[in-house]
């Protein structure tokens, strides 16, 4: 054989080693059975409305709504591939700060979102453009995923099998998060040639508000942008579903007066509520006010602005929360009582990050409407993940004022990062909170009320500061009682006994507590 023809020879069988060799590592970095999913996977992408702004350097800096323009933008310094594909990703509002601001326009920051649909499996590669990583995680943690990190490419790569939100977060560092909305596909659409069904299509939309009668479903498609709010009053068998987005970042703050709300549902009857996204809005987001058996399913809420509460259900009774992810700044689930009592809710499966005050609150108000005979009742916090919590409790009942509050169930709580305490949270640093007392901002009646009978177990608290915890009553005849704890494991120790969880319990206004 003649040298140049070895050679030739020599060099092929290197390059087809170089394959194998690649092959193998592919085959490696990928769980069992996860390179015939990529083959068999269904990938549905939304293309986001061109009509949005490009976000440049100016609009990435923190400043408050009366310094820079809020509008949801398109964003350039983060780059996501879904098997291959490029996907859309949306520049949104985020809120760093840790304490109240009193003018109502606390500095706001942005963060990368993309949503997509998908089956079998989706191979997620992130870049960025401005900046080098160093470390990545990828959130729930149970997932157990571990990121393949190019750091000359600066970019992240790694795979997804379930639907579900997917958390990035760079360097220990909450700043430009990416939050991936990564959705099943859908199934049993409406019938949009019903004259009961209200289609909205891709693209951005000015609507100020969208009014539900009975039997009307509004279908918010991929790829939507609409700008206005959604409401009904005295409805029954109404629903608000789709992949699109409802955004309320040419609103400006409500600063205590004027609050739009983009899912707001008054006496209504029959609501769901399922998988659409909420950017940007004004006040707080997901409204249900002395309303009867509801589902909110896969909602999704990132909620930067002052009075921010992510879902709150007043008053309402037989609704069910589930699969949902909430962003806030301020409550991000919570239960309080305005006009009626409050029954039968739970909150299942549900991602939390809380930038401020509580992740899971019933309280402060409880009678604001001073009814007889206040309760709150049968209430269930269950399979839930706190990716941060930044302020206040994680797990709160603060009934402050007259209610009777008994059989609420916090189990299954996992909070990969509790910072509580932060900012000006520090009177609050608590990782549970049971009290009665009597607050000067939220308090209505003048007499106290009761917390009892209450189940938390199975909490997991993975990282973050070494918290502290508190029970206490208001009174002798106004007390918390036959609280049971169990399972409970702060920072790798398991917990035993309240000092070893470092419990701050008044006994004068406590009894029936047991923790094991």
């Amino acid at each position: 054989m003649k040298r140049e023809n070895k050679n030739r020879v020599l060099t092929i069988i290197l390059l087809l080693a170089i394959v194998v060799s690649a092959a193998a590592v592919i085959r490696q970095k990928n769980r069992p059975g996860e390179v015939n999913m990529l083959a068999e996977a269904k990938l549905v992408l939304y293309e986001g409305p061109k009509s949005l702004k490009a976000a440049g350097a100016e609009d990435l800096e923190a400043a408050s709504e009366n310094q820079r323009d809020l509008s949801l933008m398109r964003c350039t310094d983060t780059l996501i591939q879904v098997n291959g594909q490029d996907c859309f990703v949306y520049d949104t509002n985020v809120n760093h700060t840790r304490q109240w601001v009193s003018s109502y326009t606390p500095p706001l920051s942005r963060t990368p979102v993309a949503y997509f649909d998908f089956s079998e499996a989706a191979r997620i590669t992130v870049s960025l453009t401005e900046r080098d990583i160093h470390t990545v995680k990828v959130s729930p943690m149970h997932y157990g995923i571990v990121p393949e990190i190019d750091p000359e490419g600066k970019s992240v790569t790694f795979t997804v099998t379930e639907p579900d939100t997917y958390t990035v977060t760079w360097n220990d560092s909450p700043e430009r998060a990416v939050h991936i909305f990564a959705n099943p596909l859908e199934t049993d659409l409406p019938d949009f040639n019903d004259e009961k069904t209200v289609y909205v299509g891709p693209g951005e939309w000015d609507i100020e508000s969208i009014i539900l009668e009975d039997g009307q479903t509004l279908y918010l498609a991929g790829g939507a942008v609409v700008h206005g709010i959604v409401n009904a009053n005295y409805a029954e068998n109404i629903t608000v579903r789709g992949r699109g987005i409802i955004d309320g970042s040419k609103l400006p703050g409500w600063k205590g007066t004027l609050a739009y709300i983009p899912l707001k549902f008054d006496f209504c009857n029959n609501v769901t509520v399922k998988d659409v996204i909420v950017l940007n809005p004004n006040a707080w987001v997901c409204q249900g006010y002395a309303s009867r058996n509801g589902l909110i399913d896969g909602l999704k809420i990132i909620s930067p602005r002052p009075n921010g509460d992510g879902i709150s259900l007043q008053s309402c009774q037989d609704f069910t929360v589930q699969n949902c992810f909430v962003r806030s700044w301020d409550d991000s689930l919570v239960v309080k009582n305005y006009l009626g009592n409050s029954a039968n809710l739970t909150f299942r499966n549900n991602q939390l990050w809380t930038d401020l005050a509580q992740s899971m609150e019933v309280g402060y108000e409880t009678n604001k409407g001073y009814l007889p005979d206040p309760v709150i009742h049968n209430i269930v916090f269950e399979d839930i993940t706190v990716l941060n919590n930044f302020h206040k409790p994680v797990i709160s009942i603060h009934n402050g004022d007259n209610a009777d509050v008994y059989d609420v169930v916090f189990r299954r709580i996992t909070v990969e990062n509790g910072r509580m305490g932060s900012g000006d949270g520090s009177e609050m640093p608590y990782l549970i909170d049971l009290h009665v007392g009597q607050s000067t901002s939220w308090s209505t009646t003048d007499e106290r009320g009761t917390i009892r009978d209450i189940i938390i177990e199975d909490v997991t608290l993975l990282a973050g500061n070494d918290a502290v915890s508190r029970i206490q009553g208001y009174d002798g005849e106004h007390r918390v009682e036959n609280v049971r704890i169990s399972n409970l494991n702060i920072l790798g120790q398991q917990i035993t006994g309240f000092d070893d969880g470092h419990f701050e319990i008044d006994e004068a206004t406590t009894a029936g507590l047991a923790i094991e």
